[in-house]
């Protein structure tokens, strides 16, 4: 203090009071610099050097500013996890907006949010896993509110899983009853054909009208010979 019966403070230390002891004044060093100095009256008053930002009471500490697309983990700046962003310096990461039905005009980044072309709804869910590093955020998608596009895929995973069980039999068989008929073709062809043997009369050589004509001459030769006996 200033008054009659009292003595002023040493260098480096104030007091706010009369009859009160003088303190050691605030030093601003490292990550901090002087915002106002000390006086005999007050203490100092301390700011961060650039690229710091004050965090606490009376800017107790100094943390490393971020910027976008960035966020404090208390060690220092790390980029936002893939599914979120930030877009204000010194801020925190938040979730993508969850366009509906992947209607996505524009995808997402670090530093900004993703644009819809239509109205969103659920937005994206981001799990923090508990880890003695820095967390890292893993998203989870939740699964939309459009049933008709469920069915639609149930059906065609259906209707292709009923193609498959029909039609492999149906090319088994076909392809077996082809590489029978190609056999088939194949012996025919190496096959040599059967000559037929036809059997010689021992008894003539002669032509059977020729055979038939002795015949009947020799009929009416024995006929003849019967009348002129009688």
């Amino acid at each position: 203090g200033t008054g009659a019966a009292c003595r002023q403070c040493p260098p480096d230390t104030f007091s706010r009071a009369a009859g009160v002891g003088c303190t050691l004044c605030r030093k601003c060093e490292g990550t901090f610099r002087y915002l106002k100095a000390c006086s005999s009256t007050s203490d100092a008053e301390c700011t961060c050097k650039e690229g710091y930002r004050c965090s606490g009471n009376s800017c107790s500490r100094c943390d490393r500013s971020c910027g976008v697309g960035q966020e404090n983990s208390g060690s220092g700046c790390q980029t936002c996890p893939n599914g979120t962003f930030n877009d204000q310096p010194n801020g925190s990461c938040k979730n993508w907006t969850k366009c509906s039905a992947n209607q996505i005009l524009e995808p997402g980044t670090a530093a900004k949010d993703v644009t819809c072309k239509y109205a969103s709804d659920n937005p994206t869910l981001v799990t923090t896993l508990p880890t003695t590093s820095p967390a890292i955020s893993f998203p989870i998608t939740v699964p939309g509110k459009d049933l008709q596009t469920d069915i639609i895929r149930i059906f065609l995973t259906v209707a292709g899983l009923l193609c498959v069980v029909f039609l492999l039999p149906s090319c088994i068989c076909f392809s077996i009853w082809q590489k029978k008929k190609l056999h088939a073709v194949f012996k025919k062809m190496h096959t040599p054909p059967e000559q037929s043997i036809q059997e010689d009369d021992a008894c003539s050589c002669r032509f059977p009208e020729e055979e038939q004509g002795d015949y009947q001459e020799h009929g009416k030769s024995t006929e003849s010979r019967d009348l002129l006996v009688n």
